[in-house]
């Protein structure tokens, strides 16, 4: 199987998904431009691969911002507890922030 061409659809799939198309309007598109079956089912698989680093990617970083805002939630919480201070704030509104985005990029990772 030739990989070029094959990386070619690969790319023309890429392309033609940030212009907003479905995946049923690529595999369309790419056999309007010739591509055999072989090589259509080839590149959508590695676009599909992409697709779904790309996601993994963006849990991941997700991931992380809500990690570090649960832990400055924790820390601002403590620290404000013991000077007597209003903790809602930082223990409601933080927690619910960084759970949130623990969770979003959770979903992302696992692929959902």
């Amino acid at each position: 199987m030739n990989t070029s061409m094959t990386n070619d659809y690969v790319r023309m799939a890429q392309a033609l998904h940030r212009e907003g198309l479905n995946p049923e309007q690529i595999t369309l598109q790419l056999k309007e431009k010739g591509a055999s079956e072989n090589l259509l089912q080839e590149a959508l698989h590695q676009f599909q691969q992409w697709k779904l680093l790309r996601k993994r990617n963006t849990g991941f970083a997700c991931c992380g911002i809500g990690v570090v805002l649960l832990i400055v939630g924790c820390i601002i919480t403590i620290l404000m507890y013991g000077t007597g201070g209003d903790i809602r704030l930082a223990m409601y509104g933080l927690t619910t922030i960084g759970v949130v985005f623990t969770v979003k990029g959770l979903i992302d990772i696992i692929g959902w």
